[in-house]
């Protein structure tokens, strides 16, 4: 993957089984509730993505023909900013009928924009996404079951200047929310105004701490391991620090020790 500040990042399918009549969609039926999930950006203090329609490509058990489908989504801007470090927005709840995802398209509208030390930016829609993005995910719906999807969108990336304009081309990866592991840790002090940044072979991920306590998070990683760049702001003399430490599928591995950057 490229490199990022995850910004959006996400969408959640969630699956659950509720005793109902026969004539009720969610009897065999999955649940998809779709939440959004990001870590901020450098130097932007909002960045309102705005989500016009989201479709999923399904087949039953017992074919490969895939059929398209509009989830139940009005629509909507979100400062998906504040949604970082494992926290998520729902904005999607309904029955499906089980069976394979293989893929998602998210069509984005004309009214994102971001928010700067130099005032709010609007976001031309670049013209390779106005019919939308498609992101293949393969992943089964299994009925009567809970199940989650995430998509993270690559904040950083997602938008560029030229000539003055600002235009959006988001950048976005999509795993289930059980694929491989997490990693958790604390950054101090946060004075230094510290990023972080952890590589394994092509996939590279950025997030900024909370504020707060120092505590960051980064989800649906590969197993194995990771290189983890701490570096503070360029004003705050404080070092870079520099180490790895190995995720797990199905773990989340915290950090033993705080990493505290020094002067």
């Amino acid at each position: 993957m490229k490199m990022k500040i995850t910004l959006f990042s996400a969408l959640l399918l969630m699956i659950s089984f509720v005793g109902c009549s026969k004539d009720d969609p969610s009897i065999n039926a999955t649940r998809l509730r779709i939440k959004l999930t990001d870590a901020p950006v450098l130097l932007v203090s909002e960045f309102n993505v705005d989500i016009q329609k989201i479709e999923i490509s399904t087949t039953d058990n017992t074919n490969s023909d895939e059929q398209w489908t509009t989830l139940d989504f009005k629509g909507g801007i979100y400062n998906v900013l504040p949604l970082s470090n494992g926290k998520s927005k729902q904005i999607v709840d309904q029955y499906f009928p089980s069976g394979v995802l293989r893929k998602m398209k998210i069509t984005f509208g004309n009214n994102s924009k971001i928010k700067t030390t130099d005032g709010e930016k609007i976001l031309i829609p670049d013209p390779e996404i106005k019919d939308g993005i498609v992101v293949d995910v393969h992943d089964n719906l299994y009925a009567n079951y809970i199940t989650s999807i995430m998509i993270d969108i690559n904040a950083a990336l997602s938008f560029y200047e030229s000539n003055g304009n600002y235009f959006f081309k988001p950048v976005l990866r999509v795993f289930p929310e059980t694929f491989g592991g997490s990693l958790k840790g604390y950054a101090l002090p946060v004075e230094a105004e510290p990023v972080v940044k952890i590589v394994q072979d092509k996939d590279t991920l950025f997030t900024i701490p909370e504020k707060s306590d120092g505590m960051f998070q980064f989800k649906g990683l590969k197993e194995g391991e990771w290189e983890i760049l701490v570096f503070p702001a360029s004003n705050t003399g404080y070092r870079d620090t520099l180490f790895t430490d190995s995720v797990f599928t199905g773990k989340t591995q915290e950090l033993k020790s705080k990493i505290i950057l020094k002067k």
